[in-house]
């Protein structure tokens, strides 16, 4: 599997309008008969998969993309903001079934049951080509890991942190393992139930994955993906061990490094297959190359000279010294178009989105995991350990000088590691949710452009709510406080 940018034309049967389906969770993605005759095959299943990458791609590049950088204090309106406005403006509504509140829990759970007919349908594959076992145990490693990214990402829009009650007992999302029946009524686990499920698919991909190790590519998920997926799902969960055993996984994996000083714009601007590193810091990323990059795509909203729809807030500008290769390589300064004299982030395209081939979608980064092993070990009190990982990621970042982390208080620290992770992640779809798990008050900036420059944590509006067409048709949902 060289890139995920294939055109899978059994997608065509996919119930595309919300209109059309009974309701988002029913969704039969392939169609009853497409689908029996997309799994007589083995061929069949790994067309399946195939096209579940792109369903995670299609939502990475759209509104679940931009979401935890437009709620964050990341970016301010640019000079043709048309996108996402609700979002930033913390406004959204049940009512916005055909923008990013309907369109995230759409497509996520798209993506969900496109896996799900995968998984079901294995064992009958597996019983009638039993030589082809290997093959088949790979499409559900890949599947189980792709399921616990898709009912993460759910989780962090539409349902408070792990964290919001001592047990996590409050509603997280429904979790899906199969397609549900036309009617069949399907309630929101609790936020440990919905951790619980992600933890289990993912530990249950390890061994799987493992037997297929894999680093021609970045676009598929890979055993190290998935290590490293469960080290972010345990830094979310509070679990500093094994988010920093997990994330030292990832860290000593032969097959990863971080890209050098001089090479870091080419992890985000070089396909992926011709990345020129045979070591590369992508653990797993998504290509959209040959691909349309639309108005309202990621790439357009964030990175396009032109018709960007939000620039860079001045507190995340001067986040960054003067001589931090992240502002003086990743950042461009328009000197025409709607944004002329504001900064844009150039980690979609170097300006000019229309010209732009590939365009890269990070999932993980190896510099992630440094990341979240520092704040892990910070919690863990091993200021030490936490420090050096901070070190090493602020070094790459200025090659002219020798970095070293110095503190006046561990409260200190733990700031510095904050920063740290925004100035590297930055417009990776994070920082909101950053802010959000870490149980902040989000405070924008002095040119916040919004109707809203802070939020005090705990809040109702730090999560989406959950769409109207499916409250009406799934009488089994509990809709989110503060949006009745």
């Amino acid at each position: 599997m060289k890139k995920i940018s294939y055109t899978i034309t059994i997608l065509s049967l996919v119930c595309i309008t919300m209109v059309s389906c009974k309701k988002f969770l029913e969704k039969e993605p392939f169609g009853k008969t497409g689908r029996n005759t997309l799994f007589e095959t083995v061929e069949g299943a790994k067309l399946a998969i195939n096209g579940s990458y792109n369903v995670i791609l299609a939502y990475y590049k759209s509104e679940f993309g931009m979401y935890a950088e437009v709620a964050s204090d990341n970016l301010i309106q640019g000079g043709n903001t048309s996108v996402m406005l609700p979002q930033y403006n913390f406004q959204s509504s049940i009512g916005d079934d055909a923008f990013a509140v309907g369109h995230i829990w759409l497509n996520v759970y798209e993506a969900i049951n496109n896996v799900n007919n995968v998984l079901n349908a294995i064992p009958e594959l597996k019983t009638k080509f039993p030589n082809q076992a290997k093959t088949l145990d790979s499409i559900t490693g890949q599947g189980l890991a792709m399921r616990a990214l898709c009912h993460f990402d759910l989780s962090r829009v539409y349902a408070q942190p792990y964290n919001y009650t001592a047990d996590a007992s409050h509603l997280g999302i429904p979790v899906l393992l199969k397609t549900p029946s036309p009617g069949e009524q399907v309630p929101r686990k609790t936020m440990k139930e919905t951790y619980d499920q992600i933890i289990l698919d993912l530990n249950n991909s390890l061994p799987l994955l493992q037997q297929y190790a894999n680093h021609t590519t970045q676009a598929a998920i890979s055993y190290e993906a998935a290590i490293a997926l469960l080290s972010r799902v345990y830094l979310y969960k509070g679990d500093w061990e094994k988010s920093v055993a997990n994330a030292s996984l990832a860290i000593n994996d032969n097959a990863y490094q971080l890209a050098t000083s001089a090479n870091y714009k080419a992890v985000f601007n070089t396909e992926i297959d011709n990345y020129a590193s045979s070591k590369t810091e992508r653990i797993f990323a998504l290509t959209n190359i040959n691909l349309n990059a639309a108005v309202s795509n990621i790439y357009t909203v964030f990175s396009d000279t032109t018709n960007a729809s939000f620039v860079i807030s001045a507190k995340t500008r001067f986040l960054y010294d003067a001589d931090d290769i992240r502002l003086t390589q990743m950042f461009n300064i328009p000197k025409t178009g709607n944004n002329k004299g504001r900064l844009i982030t150039t980690k979609y395209s170097n300006g000019s989105v229309g010209v732009l081939n590939p365009q890269i979608i990070q999932i993980i980064r190896l510099s992630e995991m440094y990341l979240n092993r520092a704040e892990a070990n910070w919690n863990l009190k091993k200021y030490a350990e936490a420090a050096e990982d901070l070190r090493i990621i602020s070094q790459r970042a200025h090659p002219t000088r020798t970095i070293s982390i110095n503190y006046t208080s561990n409260a200190d620290l733990y700031k510095q590691i904050a920063d740290e992770r925004n100035r590297e992640l930055c417009f990776e779809g994070q920082r909101f949710f950053d802010i959000v798990r870490r149980k902040e008050n989000l405070v924008r900036g002095s040119d916040c452009s919004s109707s809203v420059c802070s939020l005090n944590y705990p809040n109702e509006k730090f999560v989406l709510p959950i769409p109207g067409k499916e409250i009406d048709a799934n009488k089994a949902i509990i809709q989110n406080p503060g949006f009745n």
